[in-house]
């Protein structure tokens, strides 16, 4: 029993080590979905992505790397938004002109 305690505990340490190394060289959202997809394996139950989600930022924290890594970002919309914008206001300035 022993020794299944310890050999669960290191894949668990390595799961977290290669987590944490994805994390900051990709980005947040892969590592998490490497955490998720790990313990799916290991467990063989569907773990929950909230879970997973809060796992991998209390591993972060806790190691003081929170900060290192790169949030998601969802300003692409706000560029799309301003391009359709300004090609509106070229039409009706164009419109206007002629």
């Amino acid at each position: 029993m022993l020794e299944q305690s310890t050999k669960t505990e290191s894949i668990n340490s390595v799961i977290e080590e290669k987590t944490v190394e994805i994390c900051l060289q990709k980005g947040l959202l892969p590592g998490i979905k490497y955490y998720w997809d790990q313990k799916h394996q290991q467990t063989g139950i569907r773990y929950s992505l909230r879970l997973a989600k809060a796992n991998v930022e209390a591993l972060l924290t806790s190691r003081g790397l929170i900060d290192a890594v790169r949030k998601p970002r969802n300003q692409g919309w706000a560029i799309i938004a301003i391009i359709l914008f300004s090609i509106a206001i070229a039409i009706y300035l164009y419109s206007r002109s002629h």
